[in-house]
């Protein structure tokens, strides 16, 4: 299936991401508090970002091979209601045409890019391989205290 990024256009066997990700049940388990936030956040978040990674094939949003809490000044946290986090999920897929822009707004904090190189994939992930990357400021939802990632 064809999906416009931008100016970029890609095309994702959403069949084999999905089947691959249902066969393979990796899910990020890093036990930092930022990335505990953000699969905690999964649960909440907006349909938008839900159902655009249903249409890649990814079912499951904790399926993500890397999240990267980045630590967000205070009043940038107020600006955009959260912490800026980056990351990326694989897709079964190539670039068909890139161009100058590759972004995806999914939200008004939530956007995806993708960019010309690929990151390790997962194990056994099929080719070609595409790498989708995140952008978003995801609010604090749990209990814990968010005071070393807010400065």
């Amino acid at each position: 299936m064809l999906f416009q990024f931008g100016d970029t256009l890609a095309e994702i066997d959403t069949e084999a991401t999905r089947n691959y990700y249902l066969h393979q049940k990796y899910t990020n388990t890093c036990a930092c508090l930022g990335c505990q936030n953000f699969r905690q956040w999964t649960k909440y978040c907006p349909s938008s970002v839900q159902e655009q990674f249903q249409a890649f094939g990814i079912e499951d949003l904790n399926q993500i091979a890397e999240i990267i809490p980045f630590g967000t000044k205070k009043e940038e946290y107020k600006r955009h209601n959260g912490m800026l986090y980056g990351g990326y999920y694989h897709v079964v897929g190539e670039i068909k045409e890139y161009g100058v822009n590759s972004d995806l707004k999914l939200s008004d904090s939530f956007g995806i890019f993708i960019p010309e190189y690929v990151s390790p994939s997962l194990p056994d992930f099929p080719r070609p391989v595409l790498q989708i990357e995140v952008c978003a400021y995801i609010p604090w939802v749990i209990a814990a205290s968010m005071e070393n990632y807010i400065n």
